[in-house]
């Protein structure tokens, strides 16, 4: 069990998500993901980590779920994710609330500017303008994809 709810998820089918930080994947999130604008980002309704019948309210939200779509057609999909306005602070919670606050970011412009780990090594990323920390993303758990469109742009 992960610190923010998640377990590790392997299938069958081939999915197969990071939950740990490794030197190797952070060699490969600095060469592939960092610095990049982000361009979109899909809040999910419900979480891998909501207990199963029992999801918490949406103004009572946590632990996100959500894709994260950057400039170079990377995305990440992000399992487990709690939003932190600052490092000392505590987690922000609403589903309305988080979209708002990343609606207004996105639009004005965001970089993923840094990476990090928690002490149980889980990924932090660390969005910014101007290099100045916006949000703080603790993520449960995570992969990796390209986008040719983004979901706003599907038909």
């Amino acid at each position: 069990m992960q610190a923010n709810g998640m377990e590790s998820e392997d299938d069958s089918a081939g999915f197969e998500m990071n939950s740990r930080l490794t030197d190797e994947l952070y060699a490969q999130l600095e060469d592939e993901v960092l610095g990049e604008k982000v361009v979109g980002l899909a809040l999910w309704e419900e979480s891998l980590a909501d207990e199963e019948g029992n999801p918490p309210a949406e103004d009572e939200r946590q632990v996100f779920d959500l894709d994260l779509y950057l400039e170079n057609n990377i995305y990440f999909e992000l399992y487990g994710a709690i939003f932190f306005a600052d490092l000392d602070g505590e987690p922000l919670q609403g589903l309305n609330h988080i979209g708002t606050i990343v609606a207004a970011l996105t639009e004005t412009g965001v970089w993923l500017d840094d990476i990090a780990a928690t002490e149980e090594d889980e990924l932090v990323l660390v969005l910014s303008q101007n290099h100045e920390p916006k949000l703080y993303l603790s993520v449960g758990g995570w992969t990796l994809n390209e986008w040719d469109t983004l979901p706003d742009e599907e038909e």
